[in-house]
Formats: structure tokens, sequence, C-alpha cells
């Protein structure tokens, strides 16, 4: 039973295995594609081949059949001559001359039989491996030709003879018959000599022609890598790469053609690349695969913004140089576009001395509400860590009230046919930056659709700020105030701003 049982369990062994081989495909010893080089190769091979065997063939049939009409014409040459000499000796009754004639005959190389026959067909004398007499009857016609086969008297050995027979006549009337019989195997040698001579002709004309069409696939080859290579690497982003020696030939107008290719994608990537320092990356995108038409409907988004304002700069630009001016701008605004990319938003603009940032736009993001509101309070954390370092140093300093408001909008690209800006509208927009201008230095005001797209899950709280008019609008809107100050919210907000303060210099 255990014997049973073991067997039974090598046997489902050897079916997995072979399940396990059948899944796995053939061995990786096998090549999946066949190099170019071999494919010519092959079909010239098989081109060549083919020739040579059809002209093989056809030289061998001819040549068979040119060795059998000269062996039928000498056959007949020979036995006719036979019977001119045979005459005589017959008429005379002289057997011992026809004996002569007859073994001198069979010692000839290639001459299996001779023998000389009366009018009757009796055999007068004979040598060798004759026939019987019926079949020379049966072909005593004038220059009968037919073969037999017999055994061979010294070795046993079975041959093929061909026998020719021609009547002796003498002024009219048949005295006798001649007949000599020949070896049909030259005939057969010479038939395989010819096809072996042309089966090694074939063979060396394939091999030369293998050798040739490997050498010339792997040439013509050889551009081809280097356009597989060059492709590569424009794949992997490398648009500096070009052919340095194109072919004057199709390959070579394809090198060319990918020569102009690669330079239009890089100077496609330094358009994109400069575009990319005006606009967000992913604003970049959005606009470098937008195919709608000019003068297209944008779409409408839910998503949040942020307008940071920064309070009093008009009195201090009026204390300060333009190059001043630019220096402190670019240090704070270099820190703020660090923190809305950290907080998955982008740069719309810049207003003058106002940012104003978007979340959820050109991509979906469900939490564009609480994006938004940690981006507002790592600002103004970083504001006050950037004042306290300008202060030590004697340096200007710069205060911001924010403002944040969510809810549906138009997202798209607005302005004239040649000169277009992607941007979002509509009134929610027009509210965030009305909060902007309403809050204090370093306040956060949300309107309540964004403080109810939070739900309370963020990790920065607020409170009720109550109701206000904005400006332009006729209906008092209630707003809420971020709790920068409450527990726990510092340690959460200087774990995320820490790593976005170090260096400078890497700030665009």
């Amino acid at each position: 039973m255990r014997g049973v049982e073991a067997r039974i369990s090598g046997a489902d062994t050897i079916r997995h295995k072979a399940g396990a081989f059948l899944a796995r495909g053939w061995p990786s010893r096998f090549p999946r594609k066949l190099p170019i080089a071999y494919k010519l190769a092959l079909a010239f091979t098989l081109v060549i081949g083919s020739g040579m065997g059809v002209l093989g063939w056809v030289v061998a049939r001819d040549q068979s059949v040119l060795l059998e009409r000269q062996m039928v014409e000498s056959s007949r040459t020979v036995v006719q001559q036979f019977a001119q000499v045979a005459k005589e000796p017959v008429l005379a009754e002289d057997s011992l001359t026809l004996e002569v004639i007859v073994n001198h005959l069979t010692e000839q190389r290639g001459v299996l039989a001779a023998a000389v026959y009366s009018d009757e067909l009796q055999p007068i004398v004979q040598a060798g491996i004759v026939p019987d007499a019926a079949r020379v009857a049966d072909h005593s016609t004038q220059h009968g030709m037919f073969l037999y086969t017999k055994n061979r008297h010294e070795d046993g050995e079975r041959v093929t003879v061909m026998a020719a027979v021609s009547p002796m006549n003498v002024d009219g009337l048949t005295v006798g018959y001649a007949l000599i019989g020949f070896d049909r195997s030259i005939v057969d040698s010479a038939k395989q000599q010819t096809i072996r001579t042309v089966g090694l002709a074939t063979l060396v004309f394939v091999l030369i022609g293998c050798l040739i069409s490997i050498g010339l696939g792997k040439r013509l080859a050889r551009p081809i890598h280097e356009i597989i290579k060059v492709s590569s690497a424009v794949s992997a982003g490398n648009y500096d790469i070009r052919f340095t020696q194109p072919r004057n030939d199709e390959l070579g107008d394809l090198m060319r053609a990918m020569n102009d290719m690669t330079e239009g994608l890089a100077q496609k990537e330094r358009v994109e690349q400069t575009f990319s320092r005006y606009v967000a990356p992913q604003v970049a995108k959005e606009v470098l695969r937008d195919t709608a038409p000019s003068g297209a409907v944008g779409r409408n988004v839910v998503a949040s913004v942020l307008f940071a304002d920064i309070f009093g700069f008009s009195a201090l630009a009026e204390r300060m140089s333009a190059k001043e001016v630019n220096a402190v701008l670019n240090e704070y605004f270099g820190y703020i576009a660090r923190i809305v990319d950290a907080c998955h938003g982008h740069i719309d603009k810049y207003i003058g001395d106002c940012v104003m940032a978007v979340f959820g736009v050109p991509e979906p993001d469900p939490l564009h509400a609480r994006h938004a509101l940690e981006c507002a309070a790592l600002i103004q954390y970083l504001v006050v860590t950037l004042n306290t370092r300008r202060k030590a140093q004697g340096q200007a300093v710069l205060m911001f009230h924010v403002g944040i408001n969510s809810g549906a909008m138009l997202a798209g690209n607005i302005g004239a046919a040649d000169r277009m800006e992607y941007t979002v509208m509509g009134r929610e927009v027009n509210v965030a930056a009305r909060l902007s201008s309403s809050a204090k230095p370093g306040q956060i005001l949300l309107s309540d659709a964004t403080y109810d797209a939070l739900r309370g899950t963020g990790p920065i709280q607020c409170q009720p700020h109550g109701r206000i008019v904005l400006r332009g609008t006729t209906q008092p809107v209630m707003t809420y105030s971020a709790l920068l100050d409450a527990a726990g919210h510092e340690d959460f907000i200087r774990a995320r701003l820490e790593p976005l303060l170090r260096p400078q210099e890497a700030v665009p």
C-alpha cells in the first residue's frame, strides 16, 4: 500500500514539475528573437540552396541522359564492329578464332559478356555473364538493346548488364548474331559522381552565401543597433544625443529624421522648463496636454483659493530701494512657493505683493480645503520665523494676512488668442481675495464653505469670527479664524516647516 502511495506521490511530483516547466515556457537558452543578420543569412541560404538544388537536379538529370545516350551509341558501335570482325570466322566455322576474339573482348574494362550466335540463335562461342538464349532471341532485331541482371561467377554479386545485339549480314542474309554485355554500374557510378560533384558545389556555394549574408546582415544591422541605442537614450530623456555620421541611404534618411525629431524634443523640453519657471509644473502639464481649441470654455471644479497679502507693503516700499524690495519679496515668496507645493497646491499668480494659491486644480484633490488651511498656517509660522531671523540681522520684516475660500469655480485659459493664462475665476475667488483684505496681520480668515469642507478633521482648529460684510458685497458672510496658538498646533506646524526651511538656495 505504501509503495502504491509513493508511486502516486512521484507521479504528482512529475506532473507538477511538467506543469511548472510549461508555465515558464522554453528554457532561456533559446533566443526569443532572431537577429536580422541571421534572418538574412537564413533567407539567402534558402534561396541559394534552393537554386543550387534545382540546378544540381537539372545538371544530374542531363548528365544521366547524356551518359545513357553515349553508352548506347558506343555499345552499338562496338557490337557492330564485333559483328564485322566475327563474320568471316562464323562463315569459316573457325571456333578458335571466335574464342580468341570473345576472350579478348571480355578482358576489356567494362565488358562483362561477349558471345557469338548462329543464325538460329544457338551459342557458338560465349564468355562472361551472358544472358539466356531466350532473352537474346527476344532482342535479336536490328541493333537490339536490353538489360539483364545475373550473379557474377567469382563472388556471386548480382550485376546489371546492358547488352547490345547486332546481326551479322552477308549479301542480305543473316549468318549469325554478335552480343556484347557492358557493365551498367559504370553509368550509375558516373551519375553518382555527378551528383556528388554538384552536391559539393551546392554546399560550397551555400556556405559562401551564408557567410556573405551574415557579414552583410551584420553590416546592415550595425546602423539599426545605433538607431535603437539613440532611441533608447531619447526615451530616457537624453535629448542631446545625435547621429554624427548619417549614411547615404534610407537608414541615413531615418537618422537625419531622428536628429530633427530629437532637436525638436530638446527645444520642447527647454520650452517646458522655461514655462515651468513661470507657472506651476502641474499647470504646465495641463496646458501642454490641453487639446481644446482656442476660446473653448473652461471646466467647473470644486477647489480652494488662498490669498496671502503683505500688510503695509506700500509704506514699506517707499522706504526701500527697488533692489531691496525685490530681494525681500523673493526671499518670502521663495519659501511660500515651497510651502504651497508641499501642501499639494500651486501658485496661480503673484499680484504685486499678494500671492494667489489654488488647491484642487488642475488635479482633483478631495482634501483641498484642509491642504489650503495647512498651507496658510505654515505661511504664518514661516513669517514669524523669518521675521525673527531678519530682526536679528537688522533687516526689514513683513506681515501677511491670509484669506481662504472654497467652492465651485471655473478653471481654464483666459486672455487673448495670442496670450492666455491658466487660472480659476468666479465669485468664490473674489470672496477669498476679500477675506484676505479683511484679515488682520498674522491672521487667517476662512469662509463658512471652507470650514464646512474641513468638517473638523484637520490638525488646525478654527473658531467663529463672526459675520462680516466683505468689500463689494451687501450680504454678510460668516467667517472663521484659525487658532494658530492652540495646543498641539505648534508641534505639527514646526515638524512640517522645518524641512522646508533648509536651505534657501534650493528655492527656485
